[in-house]
Order: structure tokens, then sequence, then C-alpha cells
């Protein structure tokens, strides 16, 4: 049996091709393909991540079973209407299965196989989303960047860059967050962050965004401010988890808890996520959060129980040690 899972992020878009042993035949990553993009945009990335598997695999897309695609803001009814309409301008054979979810709900599969739980993705923006034990559902958090997204790595950016100009103001600490955005930015001036902010990068979230890794950097070194920033951010994320639980009545249960996302590749963030959660979850299981290839976990779960094989847990995790060595290498 031949599967196809795709993860459609804000940032990125990543495919793997695989069978029911868990063997990864083929894996591509494109640019993003969220629905807060044209969807344009959206659908030429998808296509592409699945046309470069397909021949890496060497593999007739009508051959696939199934094809599980996640993607980042399918929230309201329109939404799910462009959604549908991207997955039909892909021309998939009407033979080969398809199932469209929001990441979030795959992002809980690849953090709880299932179980009673929260996932929490802290990507380019943030959402927390669980499952009781009723089988109930309840999200928290994916307003977007202008005014919610806390942790995720615009917030962090955006944090970075409000710190930054009090401490040019003479507002607040002071902070080598702004000699490196100067320099991330390529500017001489901090003055001419205006431009660049407000002119160049206004429609360009994912790119203002990747200034968290900078933000990561300046905290490692030891500055105050940045480190601030990802400390919050941890906190943050761990009490949508929190909220999430709250709405499902299932804080004191014992439940799966965990993230997933690249804002998790920063140390600080995890460590803080990790120790905040286990505050306040007593008796929740606090996972390890997963980061770059990961995401894929979600819709190759989901994939795997739409299939209905019981070995779950034992492909996937062969097929996560495969994702694991693709992520060290990109």
């Amino acid at each position: 049996m031949l599967l196809m899972a795709i993860d459609g992020g804000k940032s990125k878009t990543y495919c793997i091709i695989f069978n029911e042993r868990g063997d990864v035949l083929a894996s591509s990553l494109g640019g993003p393909s969220g629905l807060l993009v044209y969807a344009d945009v959206a659908e030429e990335n998808i296509f592409s991540v699945m046309r470069r598997a397909l021949l890496k695999a060497n593999v007739d897309i009508k051959d696939l079973d199934l094809i599980v695609i996640s993607l980042a803001d399918l929230d309201t009814d329109k939404d799910w209407e462009m959604a549908r309409r991207i997955v039909s301008s892909l021309n998939i054979p009407k033979n080969v299965r398809v199932i469209l979810e929001h990441d979030a709900v795959a992002a809980y599969y690849a953090v709880t196989f299932g179980e009673p739980g929260v996932a929490v993705i802290a990507g380019t923006g943030s959402i927390a989303f669980g499952i009781n034990k009723h089988g109930e559902r309840a999200r928290v958090g994916g307003w977007g960047w202008l005014f919610n997204d806390e942790g995720s790595a615009f917030w962090i950016a955006k944090e970075a860059l409000s710190l930054a100009s009090k401490a040019v103001d003479g507002r607040g600490k002071q902070t080598k967050l702004v000699s490196a955005i100067m320099e991330y930015f390529n500017i001489k001036k901090f003055i001419d962050i205006i431009d660049v902010i407000h002119k160049e990068f206004i429609t360009e979230h994912e790119r203002i965004a990747k200034l968290a890794k900078v933000v990561d950097m300046v905290a490692n070194e030891g500055d105050e401010v940045a480190t601030e920033i990802l400390v919050r951010a941890g906190i943050e994320l761990a009490k949508m988890a929190q909220a999430v639980a709250k709405k499902l009545k299932m804080v004191d249960d014992e439940i799966i808890v965990g993230g997933i996302g690249g804002v998790f590749s920063s140390d600080i963030v995890r460590r803080t996520f990790m120790k905040k959660a286990k505050e306040l979850f007593r008796r929740a299981h606090i996972k390890e959060p997963l980061i770059g290839y990961q995401p894929l976990v979600g819709p190759v779960v989901l994939a795997l129980k739409e299939c209905g094989f019981d070995n779950v847990e034992s492909v996937v995790k062969r097929i996560s040690k495969e994702l694991a060595e693709l992520s060290s290498r990109s």
C-alpha cells in the first residue's frame, strides 16, 4: 500500500511517500501553503512537493492508495471552500482517496496518536488543539498574527522589534537585539526599520517571523531582553495547552501534552514550555516537542488509522526515525 502525507504550513510544505511497513520512499520540501497565502501560491507549492516526491519515488500518482493533506489556517467556511478548490485543481485521480484536515488536528495525532490530550503548534503562527476521552474537541489561539499567535515565531519577532525600538528610544533595557536586527535586515540606521517592516515586508509575514532565529541566537549569547522574550513564549504556549484542557475538563486527567513546530527548536522555548506544562498538568505525560520534518507524523498517523492498521505506533516510530534524519540534513 502506498500512502502520501502532506503538511502545509505558513512557511513550509512537507511531503513524504511511504508504505504500510514504515518505509519512506521519498520526501520533498517546498514553500508555504497555509491558507493565508494566495490560493495559487498554495496550489503551486502543494503540487510542487507532490510532483517531486512522486518523481523521487518513481511512483505514478494513480498508484497511491491515500493522500492526507493537513493545512494551516483551515478555519472558516471560506477557508474550507478554498482548500477544496485547491485539492480539486491538483488533478488527483478519482481512485485515490484524499483526506483534508486542519494542521492542528494533524498535530494532535502526531503528539497523542489519538489518545486524549493536547498539541500546541508553534511555527510562524500558534494554535492549540485537543480531544478528550469523550471525543469532544477544543481549540485555543490561531487568531492570526495581528492580535494573537502568542509564542509563535511572528510573535517573537514582533516582541523583539518592539523592545529593540524601546531600547533605541531610551524607554527600555539596552539589548543586543538592536544591532542584530540591523544586521539581519541589512540596514545602517535603526530608523530604516520603518521602511523594511511597513513597506518592503508588509505582506511577507513569514520573512519577519524568521527574525525569531536571530532572537534565539542573541539570547544564547546571554542577552537578557532576548531571553525574556523566549521564556514568555514558552510560558504562553504552555498556557494555551492548559486553556484547551480546561475547555475539555481534563486538566487533572492522565493525558498527553506536547508541542510541534519550528519555534521549539529554541532550547529556551522548549525547556520553558516543558517546565511550565509540568507545573500546569500534574498527571499528564509531557512529550518532547517535534520539530523539522516531524510535523508530518500527524498526517502519517491519520493515513494509517484511516487504512485500519493496528500497529500504527511501531510504523510511525520507524518513519519518525527517517524524518529525524531528514531534519538533521535540512
